[in-house]
């Protein structure tokens, strides 16, 4: 028994060492991401619906934002893959973060609650 209590806090350590990396690559592949415009994520996911709603939404922004469907078919591809990237990004960063969470629920030790009385 006094092995496992010996093993737990140096397997807890490594844990949070290979969340903390995980973090960190995530940071990383974020800044690799290309940046996309809230315009540019609309239009991505107009594009994913169909060639009309794309149609409709570039032709009732054109004067607002002054981009036109060869705009659109010129940038298309590349939004489309960073957006793709960010998502996988955030996706990762979340899986860590409810790792960490639960890394961090097993290492705290349960108190225990002496009841009086019963």
């Amino acid at each position: 028994m006094n092995h496992v209590k010996a093993i737990i806090p140096f397997a807890v350590c490594i844990a949070g060492t290979l969340l903390a990396c995980t973090a960190s690559q995530a940071q990383d592949a974020q800044r690799a991401c290309g940046s996309v415009t809230f315009l540019q994520k609309r239009i991505v996911e107009r594009a994913d619906q169909g060639i009309e709603p794309l149609r409709d939404f570039v032709w009732s922004r054109r004067g607002t934002y002054g981009i036109g469907m060869e705009d659109v078919k010129t940038g298309l591809d590349t939004w489309r893959a960073n957006v793709s990237c960010q998502k996988e990004v955030a996706a990762a960063a979340a899986a860590a973060a409810v790792a960490k969470e639960e890394t961090h629920d097993d290492a705290a030790p349960s108190p225990q609650v002496a009841v009086a009385g019963r």
